[in-house]
């Protein structure tokens, strides 16, 4: 019987990289010497680098890019060097564009970035980046806020959608329903809208599953709700979420994408989150499967 496709996976043929943007983490210690030996190793397989202008500038190369948007637009694959926030912003450049992407893992963590750095940096990448690679779909959220009858604010997130209170802030009640069925209007912090990427960061540690990248679900945690019935649910990834934002009285509520993008919510306020139009295209390298780093990582089904 011949297997079925894996919808969830595609190929792409390295020989068609001819121009790598990279988008580094500059706060990062290393990050001047190994951005320098990757422009070089491209360089000598004839692969143009792009960096972005003002990075490159710092870092003395030549090759630029005078934009984010030039940059993904004419690379052909895109490399992130940093950590997984490097690899979370980059992912939001690149997925809409549909191009591949790369992490290089030079931060504490590491849980996205599947290339090591240092010595192993160069070595896997030789590796991994020939012949036919293999390509996995992370799902993708999109929000938009709604404000009088307009668009606000609009979002992409691979992690997570956040709506949450402030620093001094009370508990609030948010009206949510699932592609028009109410489903909860108890008090909380907040709710956590997740993909199965984001399953092993924020909504993890707010309670919710850990769900397997392949799987597409959309995941609802609230966050410290004061309802003991109030639990994580997984819906499929076509339904439409809505949030009312009640009235404040002068509260502070917050939007975040991916912990990264913010947006102060105004009483009346609809968020919307849907699954997004596009997912992100991650290299898979051989040795760096999911379950591999939910052992190393987070130490998941290990015995110490």
């Amino acid at each position: 019987m011949k297997a079925k496709a894996d919808p969830q996976r595609d190929q792409f043929d390295s020989s068609a990289i001819h121009c790598v943007g990279i988008i580094p983490a500059m706060h990062k210690r290393r990050i001047a010497s190994a951005v320098r030996d990757i422009v070089e190793w491209l360089g000598e397989r004839d692969i143009r680098a792009l960096v972005p202008a003002e990075q490159a500038e710092t870092l003395g190369l030549p090759e630029t890019a005078s934009s984010l948007d030039e940059l993904s637009e004419r690379a052909d694959l895109m490399l992130s060097m940093g950590g997984d926030g490097t690899f979370l912003s980059t992912a939001r450049i690149a997925a809409p564009r549909g191009k591949p992407l790369v992490g290089i893992n030079l931060g504490g963590f590491g849980f996205l970035a599947s290339v090591p750095s240092g010595d192993e940096m160069l070595p896997a990448l030789s590796s991994g980046l020939k012949g036919m690679l293999r390509l996995q779909h992370r799902m993708m959220l999109q929000a938009a806020v709604k404000r009088r009858g307009s668009e606000a604010a609009s979002f992409l997130a691979l992690n997570d959608i956040v709506v949450g209170k402030g620093a001094f802030s009370r508990l609030f009640r948010m009206r949510t329903s699932i592609s028009g069925d109410r489903v909860s209007y108890f008090p909380a912090d907040g709710l956590i809208i997740a993909t199965p990427t984001g399953s092993t960061g924020y909504s993890l540690s707010a309670g919710g599953p850990i769900v397997d990248p392949d799987v597409r679900v959309i995941i609802l945690t609230p966050i410290c709700p004061h309802a003991l019935s109030a639990r994580t649910l997984a819906v499929p990834p076509d339904r439409v979420i809505e949030m009312k934002i009640p009235d404040l009285h002068g509260a502070e509520v917050n939007l975040t994408a991916d912990g990264q993008e913010g947006f102060v919510l105004h009483s009346d306020d609809v968020v919307v989150v849907r699954e997004a139009p596009f997912s992100a295209r991650v290299v898979v390298f051989d040795g760096s499967s999911f379950y591999a780093r939910l052992r190393t990582k987070l130490g998941w089904g290990s015995h110490r």
